[in-house]
């Protein structure tokens, strides 16, 4: 009898642990933690890779596994104030930017070293430019700020030793006089980091006002988007650049080629995402527009025609249009996109308004390309519980994962299957305009201007150990 107990008991854990494991859509919760400026991302099946910050500007890395009914989740404790803005896994490692007080830095990890045997994490912070004595006294000095988006570039290889870095951010120009830092300007900038990783380079537009947004791996190209006149209060020119890969160079001939587009003005970033199996050289982006009637978000869909070794011009051959009023903060607050290859959906994350209470939620708007050029469009919100979202990232098996906070004490982790989502989330639908006549979108020859730079190696032991973390709702689509 006591055998057979334990064979009933042992069948009923696996077949709990089985129906969890099939629910559409979950939320972790993890206590005491901050969460506005969180980000999340997939390691293993069942496994999620967090960052995001607790009071007195402590970082943390979180790892929740979710293989069975009761999710467990390890922390470890980095290096403060030093607030990362995005971070990529590349098979077992991370590779991370962000920025300490107004000076970018970049580095990397072993997830396994780290969080099981103590390891260590290695920061990279760039050096500024100043004079020979060490003090500026005068004449200009650089420093690199702002680092935001994060593109790794994989050589065949795993690791650290095989992986390059693009990212973009800005450097700060100070103008000193008599010790005095006197005139202050920004300048755009796109960088490019190599291992060893304490050196890098990096371009700039010296011609124009081009700020560089966001950066996509596209198969042999590398595409980067960005605004002109990007500071400009209504809208502004959407800009394209193809860099080869992986013979990367700011200074080959593809890269000195700027595409401008200018029948979909933005007011926001520009987001960009390769669309995988929809088409082997298609991409997507996603910006805010301010023309009324043209007052909202559109997805876009662009192929790259080319006649070796130069780009002849791109073609836009189609965008999804989603109406939305009220202009304060709507849209323009655009975070993160990610593209489900399963589902064939474009997710956008942003922050919408609702103008009945001209209140702000976050929001993933869900373009579902199954049938395109017929789109459709899904929302995935919560507006009780103080809960608001700062990433989404593409997940397993047609899953896709955001993160944020819940009230002021509580960060989230969701999983949604994007095609059977359940009921955690509040789900709704939008309606849209689209239009698939195509556009050819010609290119200009406008050169890069390039520097380079060091940034200085340390490394840094990180303290580890447990955190709580509860599962207030997981749901089956049909429940």
């Amino acid at each position: 009898m006591k055998f057979k107990n334990t064979l009933i008991l042992l069948v009923t854990m696996l077949l709990s642990i089985g129906a969890f494991a099939q629910y559409n859509e979950a939320i972790y919760t993890l206590p005491n933690l901050l969460g506005n400026n969180s980000i999340v991302r997939q390691w293993q099946n069942s496994k999620y890779l967090l960052y995001t910050e607790e009071s007195s500007n402590n970082e943390k890395f979180i790892l929740i596994d979710s293989s069975t009914q009761t999710p467990t989740a390890k922390e470890v404790l980095l290096k403060k104030r030093y607030n990362i803005k995005d971070f990529a896994v590349h098979h077992d490692s991370v590779f991370f930017i962000g920025v300490y007080y107004s000076t970018g830095f970049w580095g990397y990890f072993d997830i396994n070293d780290v969080f099981n045997n103590g390891g260590s994490i290695t920061y990279f912070l760039t050096n500024n430019t100043a004079s020979s004595t060490g003090i500026p006294f005068n004449g200009i000095v650089y420093s690199f700020i702002d680092f935001d988006e994060l593109q790794i570039l994989p050589r065949p290889g795993a690791g650290t030793g095989s992986t390059e870095l693009l990212l973009t951010g800005l450097r700060k120009n100070q103008t000193y006089s008599g010790a005095m830092p006197i005139f202050t300007t920004y300048t755009p900038c796109i960088f490019h980091v190599k291992p060893p990783y304490t050196s890098f380079d990096y371009a700039f537009n010296d011609n124009s006002n081009e700020k560089f947004d966001d950066i996509a791996l596209n198969g042999n190209n590398i595409v980067v988007v960005g605004r002109e006149d990007y500071q400009a209060s209504d809208s502004a020119n959407i800009l394209f650049r193809i860099f080869e890969w992986p013979n990367f160079s700011f200074t080959s001939s593809l890269a000195k080629e700027l595409t401008r587009q200018n029948h979909t003005l933005s007011m926001s970033k520009v987001l960009i995402e390769p669309l995988g199996y929809l088409s082997d050289n298609a991409f997507a982006t996603a910006h805010y527009g301010n023309y009324g009637p043209g007052q909202g978000l559109y997805i876009e869909l662009y192929s790259i025609y080319t006649y070796s070794p130069f780009i002849d011009y791109f073609t836009r051959n189609h965008y999804t249009f989603a109406w939305q009023s009220n202009s304060y903060m709507a849209g323009c607050t655009l975070k993160k996109a990610t593209y489900n290859t399963l589902s064939y959906t474009f997710c956008v994350l942003q922050d919408m308004v609702s103008p009945l209470f001209n209140s702000s939620n976050s929001a993933i708007c869900k373009f579902d390309m199954t049938s395109f050029p017929t789109v459709s469009c899904s929302t995935s919100s919560k507006e009780s519980y103080g809960m608001s979202f700062n990433s989404v990232s593409n997940g397993i098996d047609g899953n896709i994962l955001y993160s944020g906070k819940i009230m002021s004490d509580s960060a989230i982790v969701v999983r949604e299957n994007v095609a059977s989502p359940g009921t955690c989330m509040d789900h709704s639908t939008l309606t849209i305009t689209t239009d698939n006549n195509h556009k050819s979108i010609p290119h200009a020859s406008e050169t890069l201007t390039t520097g380079s730079h060091t940034a200085t190696r340390s490394q840094f032991s990180p303290t580890s150990g447990t955190i709580t973390c509860n599962v207030p709702c997981a749901r089956s689509a049909n429940k």
